[in-house]
Protein backbone atom coordinates (compact mmCIF):
# COMPACT_ATOMS: atom_id res chain seq x y z
CA UNK A 1 0.00 0.00 0.00
CA UNK A 2 2.90 2.19 1.13
CA UNK A 3 4.46 1.47 -2.45
CA UNK A 4 1.51 2.86 -4.58
CA UNK A 5 0.79 5.93 -2.40
CA UNK A 6 4.68 6.94 -3.21
CA UNK A 7 4.29 5.94 -7.05
CA UNK A 8 0.71 7.93 -6.75
CA UNK A 9 2.32 11.01 -5.25
CA UNK A 10 5.47 10.94 -8.01
CA UNK A 11 2.85 11.27 -10.86
CA UNK A 12 1.10 13.79 -9.35
CA UNK A 13 4.37 16.25 -9.13
CA UNK A 14 5.03 15.02 -12.64
CA UNK A 15 1.51 16.26 -13.45
CA UNK A 16 2.13 19.30 -12.11
CA UNK A 17 5.19 20.23 -13.08
CA UNK A 18 5.01 19.39 -16.81
CA UNK A 19 5.31 22.19 -19.36
CA UNK A 20 7.18 24.92 -20.08
CA UNK A 21 7.31 27.91 -18.17
CA UNK A 22 7.22 30.92 -20.73
CA UNK A 23 6.73 29.06 -23.65
CA UNK A 24 6.22 30.64 -26.84
CA UNK A 25 4.65 29.97 -29.98
CA UNK A 26 7.42 29.84 -32.99
CA UNK A 27 5.09 32.71 -34.84
CA UNK A 28 6.01 34.74 -31.67
CA UNK A 29 9.96 34.39 -32.07
CA UNK A 30 12.48 35.89 -34.49
CA UNK A 31 15.22 33.56 -34.67
CA UNK A 32 18.70 35.29 -35.24
CA UNK A 33 21.11 33.22 -36.79
CA UNK A 34 24.30 35.67 -37.15
CA UNK A 35 25.63 39.11 -35.13
CA UNK A 36 27.88 41.44 -36.02
CA UNK A 37 29.58 44.17 -33.48
CA UNK A 38 31.60 46.98 -34.58
CA UNK A 39 32.34 50.11 -33.20
CA UNK A 40 29.62 52.73 -32.86
CA UNK A 41 29.65 56.30 -34.15
CA UNK A 42 30.38 57.54 -30.58
CA UNK A 43 33.07 56.55 -28.57
CA UNK A 44 31.43 54.00 -26.12
CA UNK A 45 28.79 53.10 -28.25
CA UNK A 46 28.44 49.48 -30.50
CA UNK A 47 27.15 48.64 -34.02
CA UNK A 48 25.34 45.28 -33.53
CA UNK A 49 23.79 43.74 -36.42
CA UNK A 50 21.44 40.94 -36.14
CA UNK A 51 20.33 38.65 -39.40
CA UNK A 52 17.46 37.17 -38.55
CA UNK A 53 15.99 33.94 -40.22
CA UNK A 54 12.69 34.18 -42.00
CA UNK A 55 10.47 31.41 -41.49
CA UNK A 56 7.85 31.80 -44.32
CA UNK A 57 10.86 31.82 -47.03
CA UNK A 58 12.38 28.32 -45.65
CA UNK A 59 9.42 26.47 -46.18
CA UNK A 60 8.41 24.06 -48.61
CA UNK A 61 6.90 26.35 -51.10
CA UNK A 62 9.40 29.22 -50.18
CA UNK A 63 12.73 30.83 -51.67
CA UNK A 64 15.57 29.30 -52.66
CA UNK A 65 17.94 32.70 -52.31
CA UNK A 66 19.46 33.47 -49.34
CA UNK A 67 19.11 37.22 -49.41
CA UNK A 68 15.23 36.44 -49.41
CA UNK A 69 15.62 33.79 -46.48
CA UNK A 70 17.02 36.46 -43.98
CA UNK A 71 16.46 39.77 -42.98
CA UNK A 72 19.51 42.05 -41.76
CA UNK A 73 18.98 45.32 -39.22
CA UNK A 74 21.70 47.05 -37.26
CA UNK A 75 21.47 48.48 -34.07
CA UNK A 76 23.35 51.41 -32.30
CA UNK A 77 23.86 50.89 -28.41
CA UNK A 78 25.67 51.33 -25.36
CA UNK A 79 25.55 47.37 -24.70
CA UNK A 80 24.55 44.15 -26.15
CA UNK A 81 21.59 44.33 -24.12
CA UNK A 82 20.45 47.56 -25.00
CA UNK A 83 21.11 46.56 -28.66
CA UNK A 84 18.45 43.37 -28.07
CA UNK A 85 15.94 45.74 -26.61
CA UNK A 86 16.00 48.48 -29.53
CA UNK A 87 15.81 45.51 -32.22
CA UNK A 88 12.58 44.50 -30.20
CA UNK A 89 11.03 48.45 -31.20
CA UNK A 90 11.52 47.52 -34.98
CA UNK A 91 10.43 44.05 -35.09
CA UNK A 92 6.78 42.37 -34.44
CA UNK A 93 8.39 39.01 -32.93
CA UNK A 94 10.17 38.37 -29.52
CA UNK A 95 14.07 38.21 -30.65
CA UNK A 96 15.98 34.95 -29.47
CA UNK A 97 19.34 34.39 -29.36
CA UNK A 98 19.80 30.77 -28.59
CA UNK A 99 19.95 30.07 -32.42
CA UNK A 100 22.85 32.25 -33.01
CA UNK A 101 25.98 30.53 -34.96
CA UNK A 102 28.62 32.85 -35.38
CA UNK A 103 29.17 36.17 -33.76
CA UNK A 104 32.03 38.45 -36.41
CA UNK A 105 33.37 41.20 -34.73
CA UNK A 106 34.62 43.82 -36.51
CA UNK A 107 38.86 44.42 -37.03
CA UNK A 108 38.89 48.20 -35.64
CA UNK A 109 36.57 46.95 -32.42
CA UNK A 110 38.58 43.95 -32.04
CA UNK A 111 41.87 46.15 -31.93
CA UNK A 112 40.36 47.92 -29.56
CA UNK A 113 39.57 45.33 -27.34
CA UNK A 114 37.14 42.87 -27.03
CA UNK A 115 37.05 42.11 -23.19
CA UNK A 116 33.98 44.40 -22.03
CA UNK A 117 31.45 42.12 -24.32
CA UNK A 118 32.76 38.80 -24.61
CA UNK A 119 32.45 38.07 -21.02
CA UNK A 120 28.37 39.49 -20.84
CA UNK A 121 28.58 36.63 -23.89
CA UNK A 122 29.69 33.58 -22.06
CA UNK A 123 27.06 34.52 -18.95
CA UNK A 124 23.54 35.12 -20.99
CA UNK A 125 22.03 32.31 -20.71
CA UNK A 126 20.81 32.66 -24.88
CA UNK A 127 24.29 32.30 -25.87
CA UNK A 128 25.46 29.43 -26.10
CA UNK A 129 29.33 28.05 -25.59
CA UNK A 130 29.64 26.59 -29.35
CA UNK A 131 28.92 29.57 -30.99
CA UNK A 132 31.68 30.77 -33.43
CA UNK A 133 34.13 34.07 -33.20
CA UNK A 134 35.31 35.70 -36.75
CA UNK A 135 37.28 38.50 -37.08
CA UNK A 136 36.47 40.88 -40.08
CA UNK A 137 39.41 42.12 -41.87
CA UNK A 138 40.01 45.11 -43.37
CA UNK A 139 35.94 45.51 -43.35
CA UNK A 140 32.69 45.86 -41.05
CA UNK A 141 31.22 43.46 -39.63
CA UNK A 142 28.07 44.27 -40.83
CA UNK A 143 29.80 44.76 -44.33
CA UNK A 144 30.61 40.94 -44.52
CA UNK A 145 27.03 40.16 -43.08
CA UNK A 146 25.48 41.59 -45.90
CA UNK A 147 28.05 40.24 -48.54
CA UNK A 148 27.31 37.20 -47.03
CA UNK A 149 25.00 35.51 -50.00
CA UNK A 150 25.77 31.99 -50.34
CA UNK A 151 24.59 30.27 -52.98
CA UNK A 152 24.89 26.41 -51.80
CA UNK A 153 23.08 26.99 -49.10
CA UNK A 154 19.89 29.04 -48.37
CA UNK A 155 20.64 30.08 -44.50
CA UNK A 156 24.51 31.81 -44.09
CA UNK A 157 24.57 29.83 -40.86
CA UNK A 158 24.09 26.70 -42.12
CA UNK A 159 26.95 27.79 -44.94
CA UNK A 160 29.36 29.23 -41.53
CA UNK A 161 28.63 25.67 -39.74
CA UNK A 162 29.67 23.76 -42.82
CA UNK A 163 32.92 25.94 -43.78
CA UNK A 164 33.99 25.72 -39.66
CA UNK A 165 33.38 22.10 -39.40
CA UNK A 166 35.17 21.92 -43.13
CA UNK A 167 38.28 23.71 -41.59
CA UNK A 168 40.71 20.44 -41.66
CA UNK A 169 39.88 19.87 -45.17
CA UNK A 170 43.10 22.21 -45.64
CA UNK A 171 43.68 23.85 -42.29
CA UNK A 172 43.53 27.32 -43.90
CA UNK A 173 41.65 29.03 -41.53
CA UNK A 174 40.66 28.51 -37.60
CA UNK A 175 37.70 26.83 -35.57
CA UNK A 176 37.07 29.51 -32.56
CA UNK A 177 34.30 28.49 -30.01
CA UNK A 178 33.53 31.31 -27.68
CA UNK A 179 33.71 29.02 -24.93
CA UNK A 180 37.49 27.94 -25.73
CA UNK A 181 38.08 31.87 -26.60
CA UNK A 182 36.82 32.86 -23.08
CA UNK A 183 38.77 30.20 -21.36
CA UNK A 184 42.27 31.22 -22.90
CA UNK A 185 41.03 35.02 -22.40
CA UNK A 186 41.43 34.45 -18.78
CA UNK A 187 43.30 31.97 -18.34
CA UNK A 188 46.97 32.87 -19.31
CA UNK A 189 48.17 30.04 -21.01
CA UNK A 190 47.39 30.84 -24.31
CA UNK A 191 46.47 33.42 -26.90
CA UNK A 192 42.53 33.78 -27.63
CA UNK A 193 42.04 33.75 -31.65
CA UNK A 194 39.56 33.43 -34.12
CA UNK A 195 39.24 32.44 -37.73
CA UNK A 196 39.69 35.67 -39.82
CA UNK A 197 36.88 36.32 -42.61
CA UNK A 198 36.51 38.90 -44.79
CA UNK A 199 34.86 40.86 -48.05
CA UNK A 200 36.42 39.46 -51.37
CA UNK A 201 37.03 42.58 -53.92
CA UNK A 202 35.85 39.80 -56.30
CA UNK A 203 38.24 41.40 -59.02
CA UNK A 204 40.55 38.11 -59.78
CA UNK A 205 43.75 40.22 -58.60
CA UNK A 206 46.48 38.18 -56.65
CA UNK A 207 47.77 40.04 -53.38
CA UNK A 208 49.73 37.73 -51.27
CA UNK A 209 49.81 38.31 -48.06
CA UNK A 210 53.54 37.17 -47.62
CA UNK A 211 56.47 35.27 -49.71
CA UNK A 212 56.44 31.72 -49.84
CA UNK A 213 59.56 29.65 -47.54
CA UNK A 214 62.35 28.36 -49.25
CA UNK A 215 61.26 25.37 -51.51
CA UNK A 216 57.23 25.64 -51.16
CA UNK A 217 55.70 26.60 -54.19
CA UNK A 218 52.20 27.56 -52.53
CA UNK A 219 51.70 31.82 -51.83
CA UNK A 220 50.46 32.46 -48.30
CA UNK A 221 47.12 34.80 -47.93
CA UNK A 222 44.97 36.04 -45.51
CA UNK A 223 41.04 36.66 -46.11
CA UNK A 224 40.44 39.62 -48.51
CA UNK A 225 43.78 38.78 -50.82
CA UNK A 226 42.69 35.22 -52.26
CA UNK A 227 42.18 36.27 -56.08
CA UNK A 228 38.69 34.98 -56.96
CA UNK A 229 35.85 35.73 -59.87
CA UNK A 230 32.48 35.15 -60.24
CA UNK A 231 28.67 35.51 -58.63
CA UNK A 232 29.31 33.13 -55.61
CA UNK A 233 29.60 34.72 -52.26
CA UNK A 234 31.95 37.42 -52.02
CA UNK A 235 33.51 35.91 -48.63
CA UNK A 236 36.83 34.72 -47.63
CA UNK A 237 37.92 32.27 -44.75
CA UNK A 238 41.83 32.63 -45.07
CA UNK A 239 44.20 32.88 -41.37
CA UNK A 240 43.50 33.95 -38.09
CA UNK A 241 43.24 37.32 -35.79
CA UNK A 242 45.61 36.39 -33.04
CA UNK A 243 45.13 38.27 -29.80
CA UNK A 244 46.94 39.32 -26.71
CA UNK A 245 44.73 39.71 -23.43
CA UNK A 246 41.68 41.21 -25.19
CA UNK A 247 43.08 43.15 -28.32
CA UNK A 248 43.98 42.33 -31.75
CA UNK A 249 47.41 42.72 -32.17
CA UNK A 250 48.03 40.81 -36.02
CA UNK A 251 46.55 38.41 -38.28
CA UNK A 252 48.50 35.21 -39.32
CA UNK A 253 48.17 33.66 -42.77
CA UNK A 254 46.44 30.60 -43.97
CA UNK A 255 49.92 28.44 -44.31
CA UNK A 256 50.71 30.31 -40.48
CA UNK A 257 47.38 28.98 -38.96
CA UNK A 258 47.84 25.47 -40.50
CA UNK A 259 51.02 25.04 -39.01
CA UNK A 260 49.45 26.24 -35.53
CA UNK A 261 47.09 23.39 -35.98
CA UNK A 262 49.55 21.01 -36.78
CA UNK A 263 51.72 21.91 -33.53
CA UNK A 264 48.18 22.11 -31.69
CA UNK A 265 47.68 17.91 -32.55
CA UNK A 266 43.65 18.60 -31.91
CA UNK A 267 41.74 18.81 -34.85
CA UNK A 268 45.26 18.82 -37.38
CA UNK A 269 44.02 19.06 -41.16
CA UNK A 270 45.06 16.96 -44.13
CA UNK A 271 47.17 19.06 -45.49
CA UNK A 272 47.30 19.66 -49.99
CA UNK A 273 51.18 21.18 -50.44
CA UNK A 274 53.22 21.94 -53.43
CA UNK A 275 56.80 21.78 -52.99
CA UNK A 276 60.30 22.21 -55.23
CA UNK A 277 61.34 19.49 -57.31
CA UNK A 278 64.80 18.40 -55.35
CA UNK A 279 66.00 17.58 -58.72
CA UNK A 280 64.43 20.07 -61.28
CA UNK A 281 63.29 23.20 -58.95
CA UNK A 282 61.60 24.83 -61.77
CA UNK A 283 59.14 21.74 -61.42
CA UNK A 284 57.25 21.33 -58.60
CA UNK A 285 55.72 17.92 -56.93
CA UNK A 286 52.35 18.07 -54.94
CA UNK A 287 51.83 16.02 -51.90
CA UNK A 288 48.95 15.23 -49.22
CA UNK A 289 50.22 15.14 -45.74
CA UNK A 290 48.52 15.05 -42.29
CA UNK A 291 50.45 14.59 -38.80
CA UNK A 292 51.84 10.79 -38.19
CA UNK A 293 50.83 11.58 -34.39
CA UNK A 294 50.79 14.29 -31.76
CA UNK A 295 53.90 16.07 -31.53
CA UNK A 296 56.29 15.56 -28.72
CA UNK A 297 57.04 18.35 -27.25
CA UNK A 298 59.83 18.84 -24.15
CA UNK A 299 60.08 22.22 -22.43
CA UNK A 300 63.01 23.16 -19.90
CA UNK A 301 63.59 26.14 -17.70
CA UNK A 302 66.68 27.52 -16.19
CA UNK A 303 66.93 30.76 -14.86
CA UNK A 304 63.22 31.56 -15.61
CA UNK A 305 64.12 30.90 -19.25
CA UNK A 306 62.13 28.76 -21.62
CA UNK A 307 63.07 26.20 -24.08
CA UNK A 308 61.19 23.79 -26.39
CA UNK A 309 61.80 20.82 -28.47
CA UNK A 310 58.89 19.74 -30.45
CA UNK A 311 59.09 16.80 -32.42
CA UNK A 312 56.48 16.45 -35.27
CA UNK A 313 55.86 13.39 -37.28
CA UNK A 314 54.27 13.59 -41.02
CA UNK A 315 52.61 10.68 -43.19
CA UNK A 316 53.08 11.91 -46.70
CA UNK A 317 51.16 10.82 -50.08
CA UNK A 318 52.10 11.90 -53.69
CA UNK A 319 49.63 13.21 -55.76
CA UNK A 320 51.46 14.78 -59.02
CA UNK A 321 55.37 14.36 -59.84
CA UNK A 322 55.69 16.52 -63.11
CA UNK A 323 59.37 15.72 -63.92
CA UNK A 324 58.19 12.14 -63.77
CA UNK A 325 61.35 11.42 -61.83
CA UNK A 326 60.64 8.09 -59.85
CA UNK A 327 59.92 9.37 -56.16
CA UNK A 328 58.84 6.33 -55.12
CA UNK A 329 62.18 4.35 -55.68
CA UNK A 330 64.67 4.08 -52.35
CA UNK A 331 67.08 7.56 -52.17
CA UNK A 332 64.93 9.73 -54.14
CA UNK A 333 61.68 8.87 -51.94
CA UNK A 334 64.34 10.38 -49.11
CA UNK A 335 65.41 13.18 -50.89
CA UNK A 336 61.82 14.13 -51.36
CA UNK A 337 60.94 13.10 -47.26
CA UNK A 338 63.87 15.68 -47.02
CA UNK A 339 62.14 18.03 -48.82
CA UNK A 340 59.07 18.12 -47.31
CA UNK A 341 60.08 18.38 -43.42
CA UNK A 342 62.49 21.33 -44.38
CA UNK A 343 59.36 23.30 -45.88
CA UNK A 344 57.62 22.79 -42.97
CA UNK A 345 59.85 22.98 -40.53
CA UNK A 346 60.61 26.59 -42.11
CA UNK A 347 57.11 27.42 -41.88
CA UNK A 348 56.72 26.49 -38.19
CA UNK A 349 59.65 28.49 -37.73
CA UNK A 350 58.28 31.06 -38.93
CA UNK A 351 54.83 31.41 -37.21
CA UNK A 352 56.53 31.18 -33.62
CA UNK A 353 58.90 34.02 -34.79
CA UNK A 354 55.89 36.07 -35.74
CA UNK A 355 54.11 35.05 -32.56
CA UNK A 356 56.93 35.89 -30.43
CA UNK A 357 57.34 38.65 -31.60
CA UNK A 358 53.90 39.84 -31.52
CA UNK A 359 54.24 37.97 -27.59
CA UNK A 360 50.67 35.96 -28.11
CA UNK A 361 50.76 32.30 -28.17
CA UNK A 362 48.46 30.42 -30.45
CA UNK A 363 49.81 26.98 -29.97
CA UNK A 364 49.10 26.83 -25.99
CA UNK A 365 52.68 26.31 -25.08
CA UNK A 366 52.03 28.19 -22.15
CA UNK A 367 49.91 24.76 -21.10
CA UNK A 368 53.04 22.98 -21.20
CA UNK A 369 55.01 25.37 -19.10
CA UNK A 370 52.30 25.83 -16.42
CA UNK A 371 52.75 22.15 -15.26
CA UNK A 372 56.20 23.18 -14.05
CA UNK A 373 55.12 24.75 -11.38
CA UNK A 374 53.47 23.92 -7.97
CA UNK A 375 50.28 26.51 -7.62
CA UNK A 376 48.48 28.84 -10.19
CA UNK A 377 49.72 32.12 -8.27
CA UNK A 378 53.32 31.25 -9.13
CA UNK A 379 52.60 30.49 -12.59
CA UNK A 380 50.60 33.94 -12.61
CA UNK A 381 53.38 36.00 -11.26
CA UNK A 382 56.02 35.10 -14.09
CA UNK A 383 53.82 37.19 -17.03
CA UNK A 384 53.68 34.12 -19.85
CA UNK A 385 53.59 36.41 -22.75
CA UNK A 386 57.08 37.84 -21.81
CA UNK A 387 58.26 34.53 -21.18
CA UNK A 388 56.92 33.66 -24.24
CA UNK A 389 58.33 36.15 -26.77
CA UNK A 390 62.18 34.93 -25.31
CA UNK A 391 61.88 31.18 -25.16
CA UNK A 392 64.12 28.84 -27.10
CA UNK A 393 61.99 26.59 -29.76
CA UNK A 394 63.67 23.84 -31.78
CA UNK A 395 61.82 21.82 -34.45
CA UNK A 396 62.46 18.93 -35.87
CA UNK A 397 59.83 17.44 -38.37
CA UNK A 398 60.48 13.61 -39.69
CA UNK A 399 58.24 12.95 -42.83
CA UNK A 400 57.49 9.50 -44.31
CA UNK A 401 55.98 9.04 -47.44
CA UNK A 402 53.51 6.31 -47.30
CA UNK A 403 51.47 5.79 -50.32
CA UNK A 404 52.30 7.09 -53.64
CA UNK A 405 48.34 7.87 -54.65
CA UNK A 406 47.27 5.69 -57.81
CA UNK A 407 50.95 4.91 -59.14
CA UNK A 408 53.27 3.15 -58.11
CA UNK A 409 56.02 4.31 -60.36
CA UNK A 410 56.86 7.36 -62.15
CA UNK A 411 58.01 7.01 -66.02
CA UNK A 412 59.14 9.85 -68.56
CA UNK A 413 56.81 10.40 -71.36
CA UNK A 414 57.47 8.51 -74.42
CA UNK A 415 59.07 10.29 -77.45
Amino acid sequence: MGSRLIILLVLAIFLVTAGCGGARETDEVGYVIAMGIDKGPEKDNLKVTYQLAIPRALSGTGTSDSKEATEIITVTATTLVEARNLLNTTIARIPNLSHVKVIIIGESLARQGVGDFVAPLQRFREFRGSMYIVVSHDSTAEEFIKKLTPRLEILPSKYIETMMLSNTENGYYGRSFLHDFYNRLKGGSAAPYASLVAVNSMDGKDRPTDKKSPGEKNDEYTAGDIPLTGDGAATNFAGLALFKADKMVGTLTNEECRVVSLLEGKNAPTCFLAVTDPNVPEKSINIIFRLGRKPKTEVTMQDGHFSFDVDVMLEAEVTSIPSAINYEMAGYKEQLEDQISQVVQAEMMNMLEKTQFLGADPVGFGYQARAMFRTLPEWKEIDWDKKYSKADFRVKVNTKIRRSALMWQSSPIAK
